[in-house]
């Protein structure tokens, strides 16, 4: 009998090697389950004697977490028995009718054999309870981008969802537009909302088994993934003295709308004087959802009138100019359709433009006729269809204003007024900028730019010439032109001399 037993043995040992042989040999086909069930090893994390042979295969319970066997269950009503008094002790409560399992990582698989094991299920169910290795059935939200959540009530993600979306619209704009009610026109200087698109619009909602440790329990915790993703390390500061609120989206490469948007309990405009010691969320956006709000704006803006028309005088004495007809810039009330994504400028296309005033070409008579070098002390923006995105003192020192396009950012940069090139060099402050000597008592620098000015040093240029591109040279949080105005030595508010 025992030498039957023997032969017996050895013939299965036989054939399970030839069977690891196929396996190893077609392992992209067989998952690691069905590797495992022609396996048959006491190889584990808990070592188990085989106390006897039988004479028929029987079925056994294999235990693996990952790739490690833990051992083979002796009882497994016994399993049966801790899952339940698991749930009892420890979900119940709060998880009422709900399915209880194992981490992804924990397996169970059953296969025949030979031998009978030694019962360590004591060991290893004390090991499965003392690494938490449970996992509870919960609502599993599944993103586009492969993002997955798990979240104990559904009606918290859909309330953290729409308040996440309250980040960039008002909430009497976002009724509207969900109900596809008319929107009132827009008769005045501000901005309307026309458009909201959220994406993923749609979501995978499923269930799924989960630790305690990875469900999100509330709405606060929700928003808080929506907003920033998983493990944030959330950002604050406090407010100094001369703080603006471009200013402090300049510091941390935010928009001025981004920094009212997360901060909509203390801030609730652009241009609001912020109170010193306030302390001011700077984290970035970090969603698997994408808010895109399509906003009309309607300014008032400025016509420049064409270069103005200088004819010789033999009367006059060689450099000097008389001024027959005043330059004035006229004005025109413009619509802008601009794009936001999660607060965030990204597109900006004039749809409507009416003149209001007409602007003034200029007439200069002038001595013997060269090409002025000297400028006309009227200055206008370095750039088309821009915003100052950081204002005259918005942060300690800065005497300048930070200008950029709207939309594009990466725009082209002009001359304020005629002048000389005096400088065109790099530094690490400033990276490539651009000095104009006006002549009149005047200078413009501008920095930050894309690569070397256009122009080199001596050349003249032209009010309104293109002299370069905004870049991100220097040291500098995101694309803008650094614009100083300087008169006899020193540095003065732009603003007086372009109209902010």
């Amino acid at each position: 009998m025992k030498k039957n037993k023997n032969a017996i043995l050895i013939i299965a040992a036989l054939i399970v090697s030839v069977m690891m042989g196929y396996a190893f040999k077609d392992n992209q086909k067989n998952d690691l389950k069905e590797f495992y069930k022609l396996v048959d090893t006491t190889e584990s994390m808990f070592d188990q004697e085989v106390k006897q042979i039988n004479q028929d295969a029987s079925e056994i319970t294999k235990l693996y977490r990952g790739e490690k066997l833990l051992g083979v269950i002796h009882d497994k009503s016994r399993l049966d028995s801790l899952f339940q008094e698991v749930y009892h002790e420890e979900f119940e409560t709060e998880f009422p009718e709900s399915k209880l399992g194992f981490m992804d990582d924990l397996f169970q698989v059953n296969e025949l054999s030979y031998n009978i094991y030694e019962d360590r299920d004591a060991d290893i169910f004390e090991y499965i309870k003392n690494e938490n290795l449970f996992a509870i059935e919960v609502n599993k939200v599944e993103f586009s981008n492969g993002a997955i959540i798990y979240v104990k009530n559904m009606e918290d993600f859909n309330n953290a969802r729409e308040k996440f979306i309250l980040n960039f619209i008002s909430e009497s704009s976002y009724n509207s537009l969900k109900n596809n009610q008319k929107i009132p026109p827009l008769l005045v200087y501000g901005t309307r909302d026309v458009g909201v698109e959220v994406s993923p619009e749609r979501l995978e909602i499923s269930k799924g088994l989960a630790s305690k440790d990875e469900i999100l329990f509330d709405e606060t915790s929700i928003l808080t993934f929506l907003s920033y993703g998983y493990d944030p390390e959330l950002e604050s500061y406090e407010v100094l003295e001369y703080d603006t609120v471009a200013g402090v989206g300049s510091h941390f490469g935010m928009s001025a709308n981004q920094i009212v948007s997360i901060n909509s309990e203390v801030i609730k405009s652009e241009n609001q004087v912020l109170a010193v010691g306030t302390e001011l969320n700077v984290t970035k956006f970090n969603s698997p959802f994408n808010v895109s709000i399509k906003r009309e704006r309607m300014v008032s803006e400025m016509i420049y009138p064409k270069e103005a028309v200088y004819k010789s005088d033999a009367t006059l004495k060689k450099g000097i100019q008389i001024v027959d007809v005043e330059e004035k810039v006229g004005y025109a009330d413009v619509v802008y359709l601009e794009t936001y994504v999660n607060g965030e400028s990204t597109d900006s296309e004039k749809i409507k433009s009416k003149t209001i005033i007409e602007p003034t070409q200029g007439e200069i008579r002038y001595g013997t006729f060269v090409e002025p070098k000297v400028g006309s002390g009227s200055m206008r923006w370095p750039m088309d269809n821009a915003m100052i995105s950081c204002g005259w003192y918005c942060y300690g020192g800065h005497q300048a204003v930070d200008i950029q396009a709207r939309g594009v950012k990466y725009g082209p940069i002009m001359a304020a007024d005629r002048g000389v090139i005096e400088v065109n060099t790099y530094n690490s402050m400033s990276g490539y900028y651009v000095l104009i000597n006006h002549n009149n008592g005047l200078k413009t620098r501008y920095g930050h730019m894309r690569s070397p000015g256009y122009f080199p040093v001596g050349a003249t240029v032209r009010k309104g010439e293109v002299i370069g591109y905004v870049g991100m040279t220097g040291l500098t949080t995101g694309p803008h032109v650094h614009f100083e105005v300087w008169r006899g030595g020193t540095k003065v508010n732009p603003c007086g001399y372009i109209g902010c």
